[in-house]
């Protein structure tokens, strides 16, 4: 789905404001690591992102329109962004109105539930998860009527600097926010609890990378809409909220 987002110059509130069109809110994050992380500093150290929807840049240093046309920045951006020039302040035309985005910020070191794309009421959920009371090769689940919250981090960021923007090649950090263990899978490929995460770990694995399996059969009632979690390369889509 095309993601919008304002941009406008950080020296004044009338001129070099623009609406970005970038081809998917993956395209938007993905744009913005290359430019904040550009050699060129003229616009890592310029723009800036305020939301997932608002940015800002100093056209005194870079202008940030021009980074999808420069190989320092975001060339290979050039097919999925585009910048449409408004209109300036006083020219008294009508400013266009994006549509708001509802979804949670990628932010790493922050809190998420898991949910399915498919079915939005089906979470991941780690029974004892709530009060820590979980021990290590403990069973992730999906269920419909529990769910867990978990810290996702990337791997190679320090404890104590949490912010940056996560993007699909990353490699990240599934933990409880109730115990320090971590997710990982097991030799027969079910998700499970452990003292250290799973490595290579990609964010972009939330796109297909897991799968459930067929509703526990157990005794016990309260088990019954459980399903089983698993990695696979073939997978359902989840998302963070």
């Amino acid at each position: 789905m095309v993601h919008y987002a304002y941009i406008k110059n950080i020296n004044d509130d009338w001129s070099w404001r623009y609406v970005i069109v970038f081809a998917s809110r993956t395209v938007a994050d993905e744009w913005w690591r290359a430019v904040s992380t550009s050699t060129n500093t003229k616009y890592s150290d310029s723009v800036r992102r305020v939301t997932s929807q608002f940015f800002t840049h100093d056209i005194n240093q870079a202008n940030a329109a021009y980074s999808i046309n420069d190989a320092q920045v975001a060339s290979r951006f050039l097919g999925k962004v585009f910048f449409t020039l408004l209109p300036e302040r006083d020219d008294g035309r009508v400013l266009s109105v994006i549509p708001s985005s509802d979804f949670a910020d990628h932010v790493s070191g922050n809190t998420f539930f898991i949910r399915s794309k498919v079915s939005p009421n089906e979470y991941w959920y780690c029974p004892g998860s709530s009060t820590g009371n979980v021990t290590p090769n403990s069973k992730i689940y999906v269920s419909r009527t529990e769910r867990t919250r978990f810290r996702v981090r990337l791997m190679s960021e320090r404890k104590d600097a949490t912010g940056t923007i996560m993007i699909g090649s990353d490699e990240i950090a599934i933990t409880l926010t109730s115990a320090k263990l971590s997710v990982r899978v097991s030799r027969s490929c079910h998700l499970i609890i452990s003292k250290s995460p799973e490595p290579g770990l990609k964010l972009s694995d939330l796109v297909n990378g897991f799968g459930v399996v067929t509703p526990l059969l157990e005794s016990d009632p309260e088990s019954e809409d459980l399903k089983e979690l698993f990695k696979t390369d073939d997978g359902e889509e989840w998302e963070l909220v």
